[in-house]
C-alpha cells in the first residue's frame, strides 16, 4: 500500500497527523476489516485502533503497525479515542470531513466538556483525501477485481436459466445471492437490481415481488464483493418475444457502449468517454432517454472516482478501473443498460467482463 506516500502528503499539508474513521479507507490502508476501527497516521507512525472483538485478529495480521486496544480498562470508547488523539495526534489533525457525521465530530471534539476533557489539537477537514491514491489501482488490486468480475460472469451464466422458474423479481435476486456465495463472494457489492417488463425503464428499480412475465425484457444489474473489492455488471435478457423497439434500442446501446470503450485510454478527458456513448444514442433520436452518466470508478467501493460524466473535468489515469454502462429507458415500455468493467491502460483499455454483449434470449 501507499502509506508512505500518504505520510508524505501529511507533511506536505503541514499536518501533524491524519485521523481515518471510514471503513473503506481503513481497509484500503490496512487490508483489515473491522466494524469499529480507526487509524491515526503521523509522518512516522501507523497506529491502528480497534476494540476487543478485533484486537487479537489485528495483532496477528497487521505487521509494522502500532496497535491500541480501544476501551481498554473499561474506558468510554469516545473518551479513550480522544485521549489517543491528544497523545499522538499533535496540533493539526486532518480528518475525513466527507465521511464523518456531525454527531461524531461534536463528540470527538467535546467542545462543551471540561477543558482537560476536550480535544487539544485542531481538526482540519478534507474531502477525498485518499482519492489520488485509490484512483489508480495496483496490479494486485486489478487482479482481485479481475477475479471478482470473472466470478460475476459465472453467476450470470448460472442464473439465466432460472429466469422462467423465478416466482418474481426477488426470487431471482435470491438466486443471484446464492450464486455469489457459491462462487466465493462475501456478499453483494450493492443490492442486485432485477427489473422485469416496464420496470426495466427505471434505472435503479427496487427489486420487488413483481412477477416476471413472459414476453418481456429482464434487466439484471448485480455485483459481488470478493476479497474486499467490488464487481459491477448489467445485462438485459429477452424472455420470450419482446417489443421490437426494445430490441432496437438494445443494438443502439451496444453500439454506444463499444464507441465509449474505444475512447478509453490514459490521458483522455473523462467527459469524452461519456460524450462518445451519448453521441451515438442522440444520433438515433434517443438522447432524452439516456438519463444517467456513462459509468464510474469501482474498487473497494462500488462507486469511486472518477464519475464518467459529461460534466467531469478529470483526466483518465492509467490503471483506473471504471464501468462503461450506457442505457436507454422508455417509460411504461422498458429499458436497456449494458455494463462492463474495464481497466484504463496507457494506449487502450483492458476489458475485464467476458460475457458477450450479444442479445440473450430465453424462449
Amino acid at each position: 500500500m501507499k502509506v508512505d506516500k500518504i505520510q508524505e502528503k501529511i507533511v506536505k499539508e503541514s499536518l501533524s497527523s491524519f485521523f481515518v474513521s471510514s471503513q473503506p479507507n481503513i481497509f484500503y490502508l490496512s487490508r483489515f476489516k473491522s466494524s469499529n476501527a480507526f487509524i491515526l497516521l503521523t509522518p512516522d507512525k501507523k497506529i491502528f485502533i480497534t476494540d476487543s472483538r478485533y484486537y487479537e485478529g489485528a495483532k496477528e495480521k497487521l505487521k509494522g503497525w502500532e496497535l491500541i486496544l480501544l476501551g481498554k480498562d473499561n474506558k468510554n470508547q469516545m473518551e479513550h479515542l480522544r485521549e489517543i488523539l491528544n497523545e499522538y495526534g499533535g496540533e493539526r489533525i486532518g480528518f475525513e470531513e466527507d465521511r464523518t457525521t456531525i454527531f461524531f465530530y461534536k463528540k470527538l471534539v467535546n467542545k462543551e466538556g471540561k477543558k482537560e476533557e476536550r480535544l487539544k489539537g485542531e481538526l482540519i477537514g478534507y474531502a477525498g483525501f485518499f482519492d489520488e491514491f485509490r484512483i489508480s489501482k495496483t496490479e494486485e488490486e486489478i487482479q482481485i477485481i479481475k477475479e471478482a468480475v470473472f466470478k460475476t460472469d459465472k453467476v450470470f451464466k448460472q442464473i439465466v436459466d432460472y429466469i422462467p422458474k423465478a416466482k418474481n423479481e426477488l426470487d431471482l435476486r435470491r438466486e443471484i445471492i446464492n450464486s455469489i456465495f457459491i462462487e466465493g463472494g462475501t456478499g453483494e457489492s450493492f443490492p442486485a437490481i432485477v427489473a422485469s417488463g416496464k420496470n426495466s425503464a427505471i434505472p435503479h428499480h427496487e427489486t420487488s415481488y413483481q412477477k416476471i412475465e413472459k414476453n418481456s425484457p429482464v434487466l439484471i444489474d448485480m455485483g459481488m464483493v470478493y476479497r474486499g473489492y467490488c464487481s459491477d455488471f448489467t445485462r438485459v435478457v429477452f424472455y420470450g418475444k419482446v417489443d421490437p423497439e426494445i430490441e432496437k434500442i438494445y443494438e443502439i446501446v451496444k453500439e454506444a457502449h463499444l464507441k465509449a470503450v474505444e475512447k478509453v485510454k490514459a490521458g483522455v478527458p473523462v467527459r469524452e468517454i461519456d460524450e462518445a456513448a451519448r453521441s451515438v444514442i442522440k444520433k438515433y433520436g434517443y438522447g432524452d432517454y439516456f438519463i444517467h452518466s456513462t459509468g464510474h470508478g469501482v474498487g473497494i467501493e462500488i462507486h469511486e472516482p472518477p464519475r464518467v460524466s459529461e460534466k467531469s473535468e478529470e483526466i483518465l489515469q492509467e490503471n483506473t478501473v471504471i464501468t462503461i454502462e450506457p442505457g436507454i429507458y422508455i417509460p411504461e415500455k422498458g429499458g436497456v443498460r449494458l455494463e462492463n468493467i474495464v481497466v484504463v491502460r496507457k494506449n487502450s483499455c483492458e476489458i475485464l467482463t467476458e460475457t458477450p454483449l450479444d442479445k440473450v434470449y430465453i424462449r
